[in-house]
């Protein structure tokens, strides 16, 4: 009989067929291998549960693996080890291995503490729900004889901000859950005997995979294995369908899958009837005034600017709190009027440092209070521009002159004045330029989009990276810098009939 892990049920909790095929289908192992964001997300959470064991000074870790970590966790507990990391237990068919147990108050228990490496507690949330991960670990110490006493989860202060060398004690919260795991406790037993049970069926259940009941995003990594009658592009790629499950229930209810099907009569939000309508046309729909109207706001100069940014777990400098961003990098191209070249003007912080100042400085060198700032996600640039003057008081007027003049290109394709059927309903910039300019693209680039370039800036600044890659590293990322906010200007030019 298999044994459940906690991240097993965790999985299970989310999409039970996926997770069996995990565990019983080896050939589909590339459906499961780890993206690039999910390896980041660990080397975050590893970074994260370092600082935070220091929390628990004198702790013994248990370095051991299976029956060995089993058997050294229970040495342990029975000698006068005060807090233990990494402490192993099996038991009912279920396996646990904990972030932190330490002695209780009452004598003869003990606490749980786990670990997460987000800015909160996290309650009912399908992806990450921390009360579902700590209450499994309790049943399974319960299983295993163990009498726990308080359940805690050590969170990261979203208030926290650094001023030297790390405060551990002020980076995190730790916040005493008992009574939401107790309160979970009952229902949450009868799901792992349901996965259990699930789990450890010798032949693939035919049934398990919900989720076509969602939008694309939500799909498990397996779902066009388990759901072959549903195209690549499917009504569950209509914008924000997933957010009606009124709507996408009736889809499924009714076998229609492919956007073609849908009827015309059906009841679709603006942008999701564009979309459709798009798509069955083949037909780019194009509100010409809206545009001409939009862009003939734009003052000259024009500024199409472009921030890359990495926000760490822990904070690296001074000023900074949990998971605020780093401008590492921005590429600026200037246009002083309708019938020369733009200028370009690009940084790019070479070294592990704090790039504020130099970033605020060349900011308010190179954007005059005239003029027009274009970016691409309004929110994204402004929220770095104030978080700037916010850690240097200095440039705060100067970052919120810049912000005033910040103009959203996204919006003319957010707001539907631009549908074309290739765009899929996606309003991404990497989406809607080879389409709008075909002539240019991200394809065959070294770094294609904004979490690969963050994670490559933090490999480039790491003390043993080797100067050959950090030049390689480095004009990759100011290669693909450039592409964003040249290819703002591009379609630009394209919308303008140029």
């Amino acid at each position: 009989m298999l044994s459940i892990s906690k991240s097993t049920f965790l999985q299970y909790q989310i999409c039970p067929k996926d997770t069996w095929l995990r565990l019983h289908k080896p050939e589909l192992v590339e459906s499961f291998t780890l993206t690039e964001f999910d390896k980041h997300l660990l080397e975050q959470g590893n970074e994260v549960e370092a600082e935070a064991r220091k929390l628990f000074p004198g702790a013994v870790l248990v370095s051991a693996t299976g029956d060995q970590a089993v058997n050294e966790t229970c040495r342990l507990m029975a000698g006068d080890t005060d807090a233990i990391f990494q402490a192993t237990f099996l038991a009912g068919g279920f396996f646990a291995k904990c972030d932190v147990i330490k002695r209780g108050a009452m004598p003869g228990t003990w606490d749980l503490f786990e670990i997460k490496g987000t800015n909160s507690k996290k309650e009912g949330n399908e992806d990450r729900d921390h009360i579902s991960d700590l209450g499994f670990q309790k049943h399974v110490l319960e299983f295993a004889g163990v009498t726990v006493g308080h359940a805690n989860i050590v969170h990261l202060n979203k208030e926290y901000i650094r001023a030297g060398n790390l405060d551990v004690q002020a980076l995190f919260t730790v916040s005493d859950s008992t009574d939401q795991v107790d309160a979970l406790s009952a229902g949450l037993l009868e799901d792992m005997h349901a996965a259990r049970e699930y789990l450890n069926k010798a032949i693939e259940p035919n049934i398990g995979c919900d989720c076509h009941l969602s939008g694309r995003s939500r799909h498990c990594r397996t779902f066009a294995y388990s759901h072959p009658e549903i195209p690549e592009y499917s009504v569950h790629d209509i914008v924000r369908i997933g957010q009606s499950k009124k709507k996408i229930e009736y889809l499924m209810d009714e076998r229609i899958f492919v956007i073609d099907e849908v009827p015309d009569e059906y009841e679709l939000g603006d942008a999701q009837l564009m979309q459709v309508r798009a798509h069955k046309s083949q037909k780019s729909i194009i509100d010409v005034g809206e545009i001409e109207q939009i862009l003939g706001s734009y003052t000259f100069p024009l500024y199409f600017f472009d921030y890359e940014t990495y926000a760490p777990a822990i904070p690296a400098f001074d000023g900074y709190g949990p998971y605020v961003k780093i401008p590492f990098q921005f590429s600026l191209h200037t246009l002083r009027d309708a019938e020369t070249k733009p200028e370009h003007v690009e940084f790019l912080q070479l070294d592990r440092s704090d790039p504020t100042r130099a970033v605020a400085q060349l900011l308010d060198q190179y954007i005059d209070p005239k003029g027009t700032v274009i970016v691409w996600y309004a929110p994204f640039e402004r929220g770095v521009n104030k978080e700037i003057g916010e850690r240097l008081r200095e440039y705060a007027s100067q970052m919120e002159r810049i912000n005033g003049q910040v103009r959203d290109l996204r919006d003319i394709f957010a707001k539907q004045h631009y549908v074309h059927p290739d765009f899929r309903g996606s309003t991404s910039i990497k989406d809607v330029l080879p389409v709008v300019v075909p002539e240019l693209s991200y394809d065959g680039m070294a770094i294609k989009e904004g979490t690969a370039a963050s994670e490559q800036w933090w490999a480039m600044t790491a003390a043993g990276t080797e100067a050959g890659e950090r030049t390689t590293i480095a004009d990759a990322l100011r290669a693909y810098c450039k592409l964003d906010s040249y290819a703002m200007y591009a379609i630009w030019r394209r919308l303008l009939g140029r």
